[in-house]
């Protein structure tokens, strides 16, 4: 079990100047990451050719994306997929959001998120190739108390009202 707080990590700023990115946990691997992104203005995201993206805003009002020519509005907590290698340009119609990225080698992993909300007298298990990101309250955990934007890695269990966003990234079994 790790606690991640996102204000002790220092942000990457973006080379268009639209944005910073807080890398939270990543595989020895290479095979995925996850990060934090604050998006402050208009412009492309970054070009990722052979990872499969998997975006959800988690602050914000919401972000629009144009993918490949197709436009979509993510809005919050809603996770979206699209493909690391796509053209992608992004605006914020409503002002700066954040979202939470997890970006996976599509061969290796395949990643979900689940967003939930833990009431007072909830537990919840996470896994070993799971993370949860609190979005609001404070969660619990082994004697540890993991506030807004702190990512909780597992094995551990959570408990604590709180809402968290569940970060799944499940091994693609190839001996079949």
């Amino acid at each position: 079990m790790s606690i991640v707080r996102v204000d002790q990590i220092v942000p990457q700023p973006w080379p268009n100047g639209g944005g910073s990115t807080r890398e939270l946990l990543c595989a020895d691997d290479g095979s995925w990451r996850v990060s934090l992104a604050d998006i402050s203005a208009a412009g492309p995201f970054s070009s990722f050719p052979g990872r499969a993206r998997l975006l959800t805003v988690v602050e914000g009002p919401v972000l629009a994306l144009v993918v490949d020519g197709v436009e979509t509005l993510v809005e919050p907590r809603r996770p979206f997929a699209f493909d690391g290698g796509a053209q992608v340009s992004a605006s914020i119609p409503e002002g700066p959001i954040r979202a939470l990225n997890v970006i996976v080698d599509p061969t290796v992993v395949q990643p979900f998120v689940t967003v939930l909300e833990l009431g007072r007298s909830t537990a919840w298990a996470i896994a070993e190739d799971q993370a949860a990101f609190v979005l609001q309250g404070t969660a619990h955990t082994q004697g540890a108390d993991a506030p807004t934007y702190s990512l909780i890695g597992g094995p551990a269990e959570v408990a604590g009202r709180c809402t968290l966003a569940v970060i799944t990234v499940e091994r693609i079994d190839r001996s079949s």
